[in-house]
């Protein structure tokens, strides 16, 4: 039985957007919150005996006049028993079906952003054919990553192995799927990728302009309502003081300029506004229809 199918949209005027729950995971507290002490950040996310949190993977399809886009894959369908038990999975991909949903197929993406190449992100870009052979999940679609996010994807070190799928971005190379991006890129009319730094080298994030609303997908840079705090910035990131820098000046940008805030891995909060309230940033919760 497929996991519970979880896509909603928003007109955003020029731009529909639909958020998407790929799947969920289990990961270690520690990890997602770095120097902040259990005591602190346990008050927003609980934790089982072992220390572990869930987490969902919240992808973002934007539809245009003439083009459908996708905004990270999620984990995928195309992982070992291993590594679904080295990052967590315990359920089927829910992107096919949700595609499905909405009267599309993986022929019918045209772009693919990835915010970063670590596998919960990315690992979705490839499915195992009726042979188990692995293939390109979306073969008429072009998938845009920072050309430092590929290098250090293809060309991991001791800390970073086991977060990249190596032989996925190499598998879309050999196909032509792939154009890498130094610093900033308008995709279409209304949407434009960055380079954020921080969490990796490559992270990127995603403006979405549709003229009546706009939604800035930050990934990891903000992964949960409770990473608003400047401090809590997940062990994993491998400069920390980045992610805090671009951190602050995303939620300045929501704040001044009305943009909301989609969120890739909160259970609870999708997408969000937000505003400062005797000092601190709050949100408020956005639904999609």
């Amino acid at each position: 039985m497929r996991g519970k199918l979880d896509f909603k949209n928003m007109d955003l005027g020029n731009l529909q957007i639909y958020s998407i729950v790929e799947n969920s995971f289990k990961v270690d507290g520690g990890a997602m919150f770095g120097v902040v002490p259990k005591i602190l950040w346990q008050k927003y996310i609980s934790a089982d005996k072992d220390n572990f949190i869930t987490l969902d993977i919240n992808l973002l399809l934007v539809k245009s006049k003439d083009k459908n886009i996708l905004i990270d894959t999620g984990i995928g369908d195309a992982l070992t028993k291993r590594q679904k038990e080295m990052f967590g999975i315990e359920k089927p991909s829910n992107l096919d079906g949700s595609l499905r949903d909405m009267s599309l197929s993986p022929e019918d993406i045209d772009i693919v952003i990835l915010s970063h190449l670590h596998a919960d992100h990315s690992g979705g870009v490839i499915k195992l054919d009726k042979d188990g052979k692995k293939v390109p999940h979306f073969p008429n679609a072009k998938h845009y990553a920072q050309k430092r996010e590929w290098e250090d994807a293809i060309n991991p070190d001791e800390r970073t192995s086991a977060t990249y799928l190596t032989e996925n971005p190499m598998l879309l190379k050999e196909n032509n799927l792939v154009e890498l991006v130094d610093g900033e890129k308008e995709i279409i009319k209304g949407m434009k990728i960055s380079s954020s730094h921080g969490h990796t080298p490559g992270h990127q994030i995603v403006f979405i302009d549709g003229g009546k609303e706009k939604i800035i997908y930050a990934a990891d840079i903000i992964p949960t309502t409770a990473h608003l705090r400047a401090a809590y910035v997940a062990g994993v990131d491998l400069y920390p003081r980045e992610t805090m820098q671009a951190k602050k000046e995303i939620i300045k940008k929501c704040i001044s300029e009305s943009w909301m805030l989609a969120l890739d891995h909160d259970v609870n909060t999708k997408l969000c506004r937000l505003r400062q309230e005797d000092g601190r940033v709050v949100f408020e919760k956005v639904e999609f229809e």
